[in-house]
């Protein structure tokens, strides 16, 4: 079974990262709780990858990812490879599309209106992002090396993340490609994207 869950907090401003990081660890305690009834998910050992990847020593069975942006956050665990990315959304850096863009993605956003161009470099971005996390790579992975030819069409969703709660394969989106499933939920204030990642295949 996969767990997806997303929530939104309070930051205490002088404990920003603090804050952030902690909020997504009790993201997900609560799945791995509530969702799996593991009773002291807390006590669980982790430790990390070669590349710096979080995961459960003496859990293998439970693979998990974090993520936090602004006061919101999100968390998956499954057993599959799996990544997260969450990303309020804002002005995105235009310097950076040429640098996580392919030329055909490049275009696919030139096509669209300049109202939905915003939403779309980030669903990009998270969608990208998510992959990266999950195979532990890091940005020094490159962007360019995951490419979406196209977008689902996203409408805002009627349920907000004013708190945490979980998602269902039906609130989201999902884009079948070669490097895995991805699953993505747009509000209108934020998009998220998960990744159940096919390790094996060499990208």
């Amino acid at each position: 079974m996969d767990c997806f869950l997303i929530g939104k907090f309070s930051l205490d401003n002088g404990e920003k990262r603090k804050t952030q990081h902690s909020k997504g660890m009790e993201l997900l305690y609560k799945g791995l709780r509530e969702f799996y009834a593991e009773p002291e998910p807390e006590k669980f050992l982790i430790e990390k990858s070669e590349t710096g990847k979080p995961f459960f020593s003496d859990k293998p069975e439970y693979n998990f990812n974090i993520s936090h942006s602004g006061e919101h956050c999100a968390a998956m665990i499954s057993d599959k490879i799996c990544g997260a990315d969450v990303e309020e959304i804002r002005d995105f850096p235009k310097r950076v599309i040429k640098r996580i863009c392919t030329d055909e993605e490049i275009k696919y956003l030139s096509s669209l209106p300049e109202e939905e161009q915003k939403a779309a470099r980030w669903m990009l971005w998270t969608l990208k992002e998510s992959y990266v996390k999950a195979v532990g790579k890091g940005l020094s992975f490159g962007m360019k090396n995951i490419s979406f030819e196209a977008l689902p069409e996203m409408t805002a969703s009627i349920c907000k993340a004013e708190k945490s709660f979980y998602l269902k394969r039906e609130d989201m989106k999902r884009i079948e490609h070669k490097l895995g499933d991805f699953y993505i939920f747009f509000d209108g204030d934020i998009c998220v994207s998960f990744c159940l990642a096919n390790f094996s295949m060499d990208c």
